[in-house]
């Protein structure tokens, strides 16, 4: 067995794996710099990390509207079972469509479609637990559409 082992170069075997996973990791790398030249790589994680944790936080931050717990319990009431699948479905894509499909024409553009997506989700839920948000937003929303509409005519 060990006349096996030693005879197993191991190095030699992973070379070719790390070299790609060097490649891709630099062209990604190189593609972002090209996108924002001025930014050092310590900018870019702390970007990265905070976007990802505004992210996070949103979907706590109404937990200062009614408790942690009672939120949790009433996410998927019928009242914010859209909102809620919305958020959380949008999250889950945002991440996969950023982690696992890189180089992916069209990737930025529906990067930014989903992390819309996701604060119109949250928006819409934290006004179910106010009293009547729901309904003066959509007053709200169907007068400015109404005004845009009659401006088109």
């Amino acid at each position: 067995m060990s006349a096996m082992l030693g005879s197993l170069d191991l190095d030699s075997f992973l070379s070719p794996l790390q070299s790609r996973e060097k490649s891709q990791a630099s062209q990604g790398e190189e593609e972002v710099c090209d996108m924002f030249p001025s930014l050092t790589y310590k900018h870019r994680v702390i970007g990265c990390v905070s976007c990802m944790g505004v992210g996070l936080v949103s979907l706590g931050g109404s937990f200062f509207l009614v408790g942690p717990k009672k939120q949790i319990n009433k996410m998927f009431h019928e009242r914010r079972r859209i909102a809620t699948i919305l958020y959380l479905g949008s999250l889950f894509l945002t991440l996969v469509v950023a982690f696992a499909f890189h180089n992916v024409p069209g990737q930025g553009p529906l990067l930014i479609l989903l992390m819309a997506c996701q604060y119109v989700a949250i928006g819409w839920y934290c006004l179910s637990y106010i009293p009547f948000a729901r309904e003066m937003a959509q007053r709200l929303f169907n007068r400015v559409y109404s005004e845009l509409a009659d401006d088109e005519s």
